[in-house]
């Protein structure tokens, strides 16, 4: 409705056209370069930065981390990250592979776990990756915003990994937001923090 004036449609032939594995890589990097700088402004934008504390409140790690948003949160970063896809044309089997891989790939992030996936670290975003990015041990804060691919953290300078280490700590850092969902749909309105 808001779109259809950017869309293209021998462009979006051309990009459907496309092996669906192309599209998919295609897909993770472009929704990993709109959500890596909408994540920094959520760190940075005082009021995005209370609707995503709720996000960053455990203090310790699970899988279920990850779908501790706060709505607005989810609206934004969807629209962010899917706008792109939807724009360009993505055949809609791609976007579906992206969805899954989105859904597996948050709770592996989120989860709890202390094993290493070696060179892949490199490459993909792992639990430990995700872990340092939750810390709140002084360097790691504000820290490897990219959620799939590391290259943008390392190309834009917030990449922090160090070799052998684990975060000491987790959660916010100052002002914690409150207990309870009510409490936490307000938190982001109620300025100040």
């Amino acid at each position: 409705l808001f779109f259809a004036w950017a869309r293209s449609p021998a462009f979006q032939a051309a990009v459907a056209s496309q092996p669906r594995i192309v599209q998919f890589a295609e897909i993770v990097f472009i929704s990993d370069l709109f959500f890596y700088w909408t994540h920094r402004l959520f760190h940075r934008v005082p009021f995005l930065w209370r609707v995503h504390a709720i996000h960053h409140s455990p203090r310790q790690m699970d899988w279920l981390a990850g779908s501790r948003l706060h709505v607005l949160e989810i609206v934004i970063v969807r629209a962010v990250m899917f706008l792109p896809l939807f724009v360009l044309g993505f055949s809609e089997s791609a976007v579906q592979a992206y969805v899954v891989f989105v859904a597996i790939h948050a709770v592996l992030l989120h989860a709890n776990v202390r094993f290493r996936f070696g060179w892949l670290e490199y490459l993909v975003a792992t639990p430990r990756y995700h872990q340092f990015h939750h810390a709140s041990d002084g360097a790691a804060l504000d820290t490897n915003f990219a959620v799939h691919l590391p290259l943008f953290d390392r190309v834009f300078g917030t990449q922090y990994l160090p070799k052998d280490a684990w975060p000491e700590s987790m959660g916010v850092v100052g002002t914690q937001p409150p207990h309870g969902n009510w409490a936490q749909l307000l938190y982001p309105f109620r300025g100040g923090d």
